[in-house]
């Protein structure tokens, strides 16, 4: 098989969909494949630190501005048209990039513009069915409509989950033959024979205010708590401090040191995003979920591993710590999910197999 040009371009969103990423660019590489990286803001920054050998084109942002108080649903309506502008802006530029570049293949995950009329287009998504509270249903009609539009533009669709959609649950549910279920993305390893350290490690992240205002919300209660803990705030910077004396705080941790101190504690308090949840159930951790207010996708998986009696969820305007530590004692953790790690490099390679290489 002859080397392959191959842009990866995750959604600025949050990191999630840039860690995500992780997993894929490494079995690429693995397979001898050269890798672009192409994105905005942190999502982008994260994946050039993550690979600083590989060369990176920016994107437009799509920037969602969350709301720090009132109807998130009706605040992204406000920004849809800025959203559309930039599908069609990084459609433009990709088209572009393969050009000069002379790429082979482009692998999105949920960047709806980056696609090829030229050459195969992968969608990578967990989200095949837009959720919205009751009073929202309208939109989530339309919203769906919409990017159902754009996601047929792609070659295939991959949907980052067991086949069953074990995790993701209705947000991926399909009978769509031509969605592949290509097994959960982690970029983080199993880690043995590491000691407790934390009572608690709060993984923080998302879009700002709602990640900023989490962060002052759990910071005083942890401090008062006098449990050990370690405070990951999501921020892509890398300093290091101690809060107070139970207290660690860094702003940042490459997937090793990630997975080393995911490893050491016996609890994680995050958001319930899908990124987060698959990172969780590869370390078969316990966790307590605080959704993103007013994220539906997030509060629909709260609920559903609070029904399952995976993971106890409190609403974040609600939070205590003490009662979610209590609370925390009744659930199992994400400790059933047996990952398989061929799965991803399976559907590679045979994308790989039938991408003709350009002259």
């Amino acid at each position: 098989m002859s080397q392959k040009r191959v842009l990866v371009a995750p959604l600025d969103w949050g990191l999630g969909h840039a860690t995500r990423c992780v997993p894929v660019i490494q079995i690429l590489q693995e397979l001898q494949c050269e890798v672009f990286l192409a994105g905005a803001g942190p999502s982008l920054q994260l994946l050039t630190l993550t690979f600083p050998s590989l060369k990176a084109f920016e994107l437009p942002g799509y920037s969602p501005v969350y709301p720090s108080s009132g109807s998130m649903m009706f605040k992204l309506l406000l920004q849809a048209g800025k959203f559309m502008r930039t599908v069609s802006d990084e459609h433009k530029q990709v088209e572009q990039l393969i050009k000069e570049n002379q790429i082979d293949l482009i692998i999105s995950d949920n960047r709806y513009g980056c696609y090829s009329t030229v050459i195969p287009s992968v969608f990578i998504a967990h989200q095949l069915n837009l959720l919205a509270s009751r009073a929202w249903q309208w939109l989530a009609v339309v919203a769906n409509r919409v990017t159902s539009h754009f996601i047929r533009k792609f070659s295939r669709v991959w949907v980052p989950d067991f086949p069953g959609s074990l995790l993701s649950g209705k947000l991926s549910a399909t009978t769509d033959k031509q969605i592949h279920f290509i097994g959960p993305l982690s970029r983080l390893t199993n880690v043995d024979h590491e000691e407790l350290k934390y009572r608690v490690l709060v993984l923080l992240s998302g879009p700002e205010p709602q990640r900023s205002i989490f962060e002052k919300l759990v910071t005083p209660q942890l401090a008062a708590s006098g449990l050990s803990a370690l405070i990951i705030r999501g921020v892509v910077n890398g300093n290091k401090r101690r809060l107070s004396d139970n207290v660690e705080v860094v702003d940042y941790l490459q997937a090793d040191e990630l997975s080393v101190a995911l490893a050491r504690a016996e609890l994680i308090l995050c958001r319930s995003g899908y990124s987060s949840i698959m990172d969780l159930a590869r370390l078969g951790k316990k966790a307590i979920f605080v959704p993103t207010p007013g994220q539906t996708e997030q509060e629909y998986l709260a609920k559903k591993f609070k029904q399952a009696g995976v993971a106890y969820s409190m609403k974040q305007k609600d939070f205590l710590l003490s009662v979610a530590l209590k609370q925390s004692e009744n659930f199992t953790g994400l400790t059933e999910y047996l990952f398989d790690d061929s799965l991803l490099k399976k559907h590679l390679t045979d994308l790989l197999s039938t991408t003709d290489k350009r002259g």
